[in-house]
């Protein structure tokens, strides 16, 4: 069985939050080592030309109560077993403008 973690941190935040875990999604199709009656193999490679990851968790902060999804830059990790192909990661980001805090 293949797996794919994909896991993201804002603004070098310590700890790595969990986002999206496929599994199954990208294994073989077919049963590797069996043949079709012309001698062929039934496995072939998996296919998924996109594959949206939707919108990570409201997670927060356990101490400053922030939100995680909030930041100014992302750093964003692939990590799995088996063999896959990554060939374009688009992320998109929406501005917000953030209540002003400080005290004069």
């Amino acid at each position: 069985m293949h797996t794919l973690k994909v896991e993201y941190r804002p603004d070098n935040y310590p700890y790595w939050v969990a986002w999206r875990e496929f599994t199954q999604k990208f294994d073989m199709i077919g049963d590797p080592g069996e043949i079709d009656a012309g001698g062929n193999p039934t496995a072939k490679p998996g296919f998924a030309p996109r594959v949206s990851m939707g919108k990570p968790q409201n997670a927060c902060d356990g101490t400053t109560g922030r939100s995680l999804r909030r930041g100014f830059a992302f750093q964003v990790k692939f990590s799995g077993s088996g063999h896959v192909v990554l060939d374009r990661f688009r992320l998109h980001a929406m501005i917000t403008i953030e209540k002003s805090t400080a005290k004069t």
